[in-house]
C-alpha cells in the first residue's frame, strides 16, 4: 500500500510524459513474482499531480493497494477509496473492509460431485420422475428438480479444502505408524488406503477449483491448487464493479444507478425485437454460392442420437454454465440416465422447430477489455448459453462447416477451417510498412472497432443472406428460432 513511483500502462497516465514502457515491464513483473493482485477501487483513477499546469501537466496513478492471497481470503469484499488530493500532490488511499454491494446466489453444478460415492444412484432415484408437457419442458423441470437434491448432496460431503486437510493428517500419522512398526502388514495397508483416500480428495478439490478457475491451458495432471485459487480470488476481484461513468462523464458509485447504467447501455446495444422482412432478391447475382439440392437435403436431414451426443461430448466441461448452472460434465456422467431426455427434447426441436424459452435463456457476465475499467463500454458482455442450446447450435454449425469455404469471401478469416485471423494482422502490417514515408503521396488508414458484432446484425436481414445463398426452410427456421427466441439476465 502506497506510492510506487511506476505505473503499469499508458491508461495510468494522463498528460505529456517520457516512455516508461522498461518502468512498466519491471513493475508488472514485481507484482506476477510477488503473486499479487490489485484490491477494486473507488474514487480517483489518478493519484498523483506534478503540481504543473498547461502543456506540462501530468497525472499518473502512482499510489495503489497490492494484497495478496491470503488477504482476499479473509476479506474477500474489501476495496479502497482513492479520495481527491486537495492540498498534496498525492491522492490518500482509505481501506474499506466490508463491501454492501448485493451478491446473488446461483447455482452452479461442480463436476467434482460425478466423482462422489452415490453420485449416479443419486440421478437415477431422482431424475426417472413421471411429468407431462412438451420433451423439452420435461427435461427444464427435472433440471430444476434436481438443484435442491444437488445442493444438499454437496453438503453432506464438506467443505473440500477441509477434507483434503483431514486426509493428510490421517495419511501422515499412518506413514508415521507403518515406518515405525515396519513389519506390521495392517499398518502398511492402512498407510495404502489414507493414500488413496488423499488422493481422491486431492482430486476433487483440484477438479472444483479447475472449473471455477476457468483455466483452458493448464493440461489434467498439473494439481496446483494454489494457481487455481489465486485465479479465482483475482477474478472475483476484478469483476467487482463499484463506480462507472455515464455517459455524462459523471462519476456513480450508488449501487443502483452502477446497475442502471449498465442495464440501459446494453439495452441500446442490443436493440429491440421489432421485425422487418428483408427481400434481398435483387442480390442474387452477386452471391458467392448458391447451394446444390443434396446439400440443401443434407443440412436439413433429421437429428439422430449419436450426432446429439457426440455435440455434447465436444462441450468443453470447465466451461462457463448458464443460467441452469448444469455443466456439460453432469450430462456426460449421467448420460445412461439423462441420455434420453436430452436426445428426446434436441429431436424435437429439430423435428417441430420451436425452442422453449427457456433452454434459450443467457447469462451475461461482463469481462473488462482494459487494466481499469471507467465506463461501460470497456467492458466485453460474454453470453453463457445452457448446454442443451450448445447442443443445437452445435449441430447447426457442424452441418454449415463444410459450405462455409464456399459461401464466405477470402477477405474473411475469422471462424473459418482453414483460414487464420493472424493472416489480416500480417497483411495490415506489410499495408502500413512505410507509411510515413514523405516521397508518398497523401493517405489515411482508419480502424473501426466492430464492438456491437453479433448483438445487433439484424434479424431478418441474416435470414434473408441464408434464403439468398438458398439454405432450406427447414434449417432457416432452426436458425430463427435460436435467434429470435433468446432471453438474457446480467449477474
Amino acid at each position: 500500500m502506497g506510492d510506487y513511483n511506476a505505473v503499469l500502462d499508458d491508461s495510468e497516465v494522463n498528460g505529456f510524459a517520457a516512455d516508461t514502457s522498461t518502468s512498466n515491464a519491471e513493475f508488472l513483473e514485481c507484482i506476477t513474482e510477488s503473486e499479487l493482485t490489485h484490491l477494486p477501487f473507488t474514487g480517483a483513477n489518478f493519484t498523483w499531480h506534478n503540481c504543473s499546469d498547461g502543456e506540462r501537466s501530468l497525472w499518473k496513478r502512482l499510489d495503489r493497494m497490492l494484497v495478496n492471497e491470503a488477504w482476499l481470503v479473509k476479506w474477500p469484499q474489501s476495496k479502497y477509496i482513492s479520495t481527491y488530493p486537495r492540498t498534496s500532490d498525492h491522492s490518500p488511499l482509505i481501506l474499506q473492509g466490508q463491501d454492501n454491494q448485493v451478491n446473488i446466489s446461483m447455482f452452479r453444478f461442480d463436476n467434482y460431485m460425478t466423482k462422489m460415492p452415490g453420485f449416479q444412484r443419486l440421478v437415477e432415484e431422482h431424475w426417472r420422475q413421471e411429468d407431462n408437457g412438451t420433451d423439452m419442458y420435461i427435461l427444464t423441470r427435472k433440471l430444476k428438480a434436481m438443484k435442491p437434491i444437488f445442493r444438499k448432496f454437496r453438503k453432506t460431503h464438506g467443505d473440500l479444502s477441509h477434507n483434503v486437510q483431514q486426509a493428510a493428517n490421517f495419511l501422515q500419522q499412518a506413514q508415521l505408524l507403518a515406518q515405525e512398526f515396519k513389519h506390521e502388514a495392517i499398518l502398511l495397508q492402512l498407510e495404502k488406503c489414507c493414500r488413496m483416500i488423499y488422493c481422491k480428495a486431492t482430486t476433487m478439490e483440484v477438479n472444483m477449483l479447475k472449473q471455477r478457475a476457468k483455466l483452458a491451458w493448464l493440461k489434467g495432471g498439473d494439481n496446483c491448487s494454489k494457481i487455481f485459487f489465486r485465479k479465482i480470488t483475482a477474478r472475483r476481484a476484478s469483476q467487482r464493479v463499484y463506480q462507472i461513468q455515464n455517459e455524462d462523464g459523471h462519476l456513480l458509485t450508488e449501487y443502483t444507478a452502477v446497475t442502471g447504467e449498465f442495464v440501459n447501455y446494453f439495452k441500446k446495444l442490443f436493440g429491440g425485437s421489432q421485425r422487418q422482412p428483408q427481400n434481398l432478391d435483387h442480390l442474387q447475382t452477386f452471391a458467392r454460392y448458391i447451394i446444390s439440392e443434396d446439400e440443401a437435403t443434407l443440412i436439413s436431414s433429421p437429428v439422430h442420437r449419436q450426432e446429439i451426443k457426440e455435440a455434447l461430448f465436444d462441450i468443453n466441461e470447465d466451461s462457463a454454465p448458464g443460467p441452469d448452472g448444469f455443466s456439460s460434465g453432469f450430462y456426460k456422467a449421467s448420460w445412461a440416465v439423462t441420455g434420453d431426455d436430452v436426445c428426446r427434447a434436441v429431436m424435437e426441436f429439430f423435428n417441430r422447430g420451436r425452442l422453449l424459452k427457456q433452454l434459450n435463456a443467457t447469462l451475461i457476465t461482463l469481462v473488462p477489455k482494459v487494466q481499469l475499467p471507467t465506463k461501460v463500454g470497456d467492458f466485453r458482455p460474454i453470453s453463457c448459453c445452457n448446454v442443451v442450446y450448445k447442443i443445437i447450435t452445435k449441430i447447426l454449425v457442424r452441418r454449415m462447416q463444410p459450405l462455409l469455404e464456399k459461401l464466405v469471401d477470402n477477405c474473411q478469416n475469422a471462424f473459418v477451417p482453414g483460414r487464420s485471423i493472424s493472416d489480416n494482422v500480417l497483411l495490415a502490417q506489410e499495408l502500413l510498412s512505410g507509411y510515413n514515408q514523405k516521397k508518398l503521396p497523401p493517405r489515411c488508414t482508419i480502424k473501426v472497432d466492430l464492438q456491437k458484432a453479433y448483438d445487433m446484425v439484424n434479424w431478418d436481414y441474416l435470414l434473408a443472406v441464408l434464403r439468398l445463398f438458398k439454405f432450406p426452410n427447414r434449417f432457416i427456421l432452426w436458425v430463427e428460432q435460436c435467434i429470435t427466441t433468446a432471453s438474457s439476465q446480467s449477474h
